[in-house]
């Protein structure tokens, strides 16, 4: 008589989709000079278009990077928005002269 029990292991989660958009105000990181990707992402101050809430957001408060994108939570709990590494590369500034 075996007394183990079978261990069910959590399925692969899918991503959810966007729930919120953000405007980005500013993003703060190291990037490689010869290829622009992002090395490591230091933070981003963003505006939630659905409460209009402006934070700054860091790795653990604000975003959670996974290997695909960054995921950005408005701190009022309204919603979330995924972030590629494609989109934080090209972000610029609105409004900064020479961008």
């Amino acid at each position: 008589m075996s007394l183990q029990t079978s261990v069910s292991l959590p399925l692969p989660r899918r991503p959810l989709p966007d729930s919120c958009h953000f405007e980005l105000l500013d993003v703060s990181a190291l990037q490689d000079p010869s290829s622009g990707r992002i090395v490591h992402l230091y933070s981003m101050v963003a505006r939630c278009l659905s409460c209009e809430v402006v934070f700054n957001a860091r790795e653990g408060e604000g975003f959670v990077s996974t290997s695909a994108a960054r995921l950005l939570r408005c701190p009022t709990g309204c919603g979330e928005q995924s972030l590629k590494g494609a989109a934080l590369r090209q972000w610029r500034a609105v409004g900064v002269c020479g961008t």
